[in-house]
């Protein structure tokens, strides 16, 4: 099965989004503030900025089969130039079936381009499943992720 990937290009913001709502199939949830239309805007926004990817996987069919979007967001004095992949979903009928190890290496070889010296996801807590994809694809697990949904 071949699956190719690509950058999403501006018009495409809904498509994005539509493969984002994929993370809220359990374990995932919607989040209580979802609101779709802000998700398209935003993705508008995103798309705007040269620093940012957001990959879609599609099948031989032209099926989006998955999503991924990835910033260069830091330089750290410890570790250098930061990629941080924010979203990577797969459509739950192609999962375990090549696409989520083809969008990582799609993002990791877009940072490698822009300079990053490493990359780093977070993932929620719930999302067993995910975390043993991405040990198996040789990430570390290198920390414990802590947020505050206020900034004041």
């Amino acid at each position: 099965m071949t699956i190719h990937v690509r950058r999403f290009q501006r018009g495409a913001e809904a498509e994005f989004v539509t493969g984002l709502e994929w993370l809220f199939t359990p374990p995932g949830s919607r989040p209580a503030d979802w609101d779709r239309d802000r998700a398209v805007e935003r993705t508008a926004q995103v798309l705007a900025h040269e620093n940012v990817a957001l990959l879609e996987a599609r099948s031989q069919e032209d099926q989006l089969v998955g999503v991924a979007s990835i910033y260069v967001d830091i330089l750290s004095v410890r570790f250098g130039r930061r990629a941080s992949i924010e979203d990577l979903a797969v459509h739950l009928e192609w999962r375990s079936r090549g696409v989520g190890s083809t969008l990582l290496a799609a993002a990791r070889a877009w940072a490698h381009e822009q300079g990053a010296d490493y990359v780093f996801l977070e993932s929620g807590l719930a999302r067993t499943e995910a975390h043993r994809f991405y040990l198996r694809e040789g990430a570390t697990h290198a920390a414990a992720a802590f947020r505050w949904s206020s900034v004041q």
